[in-house]
């Protein structure tokens, strides 16, 4: 018997468009040491996310670790803004073909994020097309205490979902992700964020 598919979706670059650089150029703002691309560098060089993204820090610890690191001169509501600045807005379409999928398939959010960022993504105003509403389950790696590439955050999907025979396909703009995911034995297909609606609809076109 043919295995049923699951289907398991990134968020960043994947369903919500994000712009690392307006987070670096909004730091940047508050910094006499270092440029955007400094801070661009220092943060992907050293990972200074990770920690916090696996829900390793609190928000007020991550807030005094990164204040600390690069130097910053704001406060605690200036710190949220700038850090938030890389969440974009939500495509409707993209939105509603995703809430399309839910009658044929189980459908599953799993996203490296932070409890500030989701704050904000998961309580925005959503008059026609509240993305969230469509997953059988949403997984964020800060409750998770994982961050992906890690395969243990892909063993607690299938475990937590109960996905053993199930055939996962999985969307990601991360090329380490996606590694990690085929290695893990899940399909994986790798976006573009320029061309994610399309990319997802062909793929699940070939599906049915």
């Amino acid at each position: 018997m043919k295995k049923p598919h699951a289907l398991i979706f990134d968020l960043g670059n994947v369903l919500l468009p994000i712009d690392l650089d307006k987070t670096y150029e909004a730091f940047a703002l508050y910094s006499s040491l270092y440029s955007a691309e400094d801070i661009k560098l220092i943060t992907q060089e050293e990972q200074l996310w990770s920690k916090y993204e696996a829900g390793l820090q609190s928000d007020n610890e991550f807030e005094t670790f990164i204040i600390d690191r690069l130097q910053l001169t704001c406060d605690s509501e200036q710190f949220q803004v700038a850090f938030n600045a890389l969440l974009l807005s939500f495509d409707e379409t993209l939105c509603q073909y995703i809430k399309s999928l839910k009658s044929s398939f189980p459908i599953y959010l799993l996203s490296n994020t932070s409890n500030i960022h989701a704050r904000l993504f998961l309580n925005l105003e959503y008059p026609n097309y509240n993305l969230f509403d469509a997953f059988n389950r949403v997984h964020l790696s800060f409750k998770m205490g994982v961050v992906k590439p890690d395969v243990s955050i892909y063993k607690q999907i299938v475990n937590d979902n109960q996905l053993h025979d199930h055939h996962i396909i999985f969307y990601d703009d991360n090329k380490h992700n996606i590694e990690s995911a085929l290695n893990f034995g899940w399909d994986a297909i790798l976006i573009d964020p320029q061309n994610s609606l399309h990319q997802i609809q062909q793929h699940i076109e070939s599906l049915c």
